[in-house]
């Protein structure tokens, strides 16, 4: 008899362990938004879900595909025949054109993932004159401020165009002045009617330069009592196409052990070096160019700029900690490689 009671005790306990269970019901678990206009912000819409289950519903977490779109969703146990919410935020700023962006729903029910999903069609807001040309001197307004040439060879000559407008009432006449040898620049029209754009042309002539790496130069520009600044940038590579087989053959060859170094959480003000040992393995010397850092508070130091075949160099980094958080810093170096002209080294870990 007793063995009985025990075992329709347990049986009992199986029963409700098996049938106590959370049961999660949508009544939509897809939305069209259809046009969404990007000028308007963010949109949103609210899946509503239903308990219908037997046991207390949990949401634990709700996953989105993109970070344009953010979930809102009851927090608290829904009670066994009461409804929830999970609502979809979705942010067309910068998004023109169609979207298709899924929700996956975790929680404790039966299902216990759920895919809801949101699409539509971002039409994109027209832009101001200020937000298309978002630099200006005086009347006239830029579409930038930087001439961005990328990479450039050494022998080589590029030229970049930039557009204006001059937003004011009368002619503005656009005058340049510490215009650097290698680059010609110039306006067309010089002087651009009121309400009308017009280019100026930035040619560069890497040859002049006599440079390599990544290199910068100011322009001022004038207009009427206003001035400006325009910049150059350019990544400027050695020129090897003119070398024969053989002296392939017995150009340098850079091998290196790392280009990492890894360094544990350090305090702001504190300081970490990293070692790079950088060898040729060619036929002829390996000419390091140049050395330099995207961060002020990285300083390189290089044992030799000449490398003999067979032999190494080594390549100090210091970085002073600045600002906190993790921090992924790069050096580069310019050498007389055919197979590596440039190659970087960082600096990765994280800052207190």
């Amino acid at each position: 008899m007793k063995k009985l009671v025990l075992l329709s005790f347990y049986f009992s306990l199986v029963y409700a362990g098996t049938f106590a269970q959370a049961k999660i019901q949508f009544s939509e678990v897809k939305h069209d938004f259809g046009n969404v206009k990007e000028a308007n912000g963010p949109v949103s819409h609210v899946f509503t879900f239903k308990n219908t289950g037997n046991a207390p519903l949990v949401i634990r977490n709700v996953e989105t595909s993109c970070g344009c779109t953010s979930p809102e969703y009851t927090k608290e146990a829904v009670q066994p025949g009461k409804s929830g919410i999970v609502k979809a935020t979705f942010d067309p700023s910068g998004r023109p054109n169609y979207f298709d962006k899924n929700l996956t729903v975790i929680s404790n029910a039966e299902p216990d993932r759920v895919i809801l999903n949101i699409k539509g069609n971002v039409e994109a807001k027209v832009l101001t004159v200020e937000e298309q040309y978002p630099f200006a001197i005086d009347k006239v307004r830029f579409k930038k401020s930087i001439f961005e040439l990328y990479r450039i060879l050494s022998t080589s000559m590029r030229t970049e165009n930039l557009e204006v407008i001059n937003t004011g009432t009368t002619p503005a006449i656009i005058a340049f002045e510490n215009v650097p040898a290698h680059i010609t620049v110039k306006a067309d029209p010089v002087s651009i009617p009121a309400g009308a754009k017009g280019t100026i042309s930035c040619t560069y002539n890497a040859a002049r330069k006599k440079d390599f790496g990544l290199v910068t130069d100011d322009i001022t520009v004038k207009v009427k009592a206003a001035k400006g600044t325009l910049t150059v940038r350019a990544n400027i590579e050695e020129d090897f196409s003119n070398l024969t087989a053989g002296e392939l053959e017995k150009a340098p060859v850079i091998v290196t052990e790392k280009t990492n170094h890894q360094f544990d959480k350090i305090k702001k003000g504190s300081k970490v070096t990293g070692t790079f040992q950088i060898k040729n393995d060619g036929k002829s010397d390996l000419i390091i160019r140049k050395v330099t850092s995207d961060c002020t508070c990285v300083q390189s130091s290089i044992a030799a700029n000449t490398v003999k075949p067979g032999k190494s160099t080594t390549l100090q980094l210091e970085l002073t900690a600045s600002d906190p958080g993790e921090k992924f810093y790069g050096t580069t170096v310019v050498t007389n490689a055919p197979k590596q002209r440039q190659i970087v080294f960082y600096m990765i870990g994280t800052i207190e």
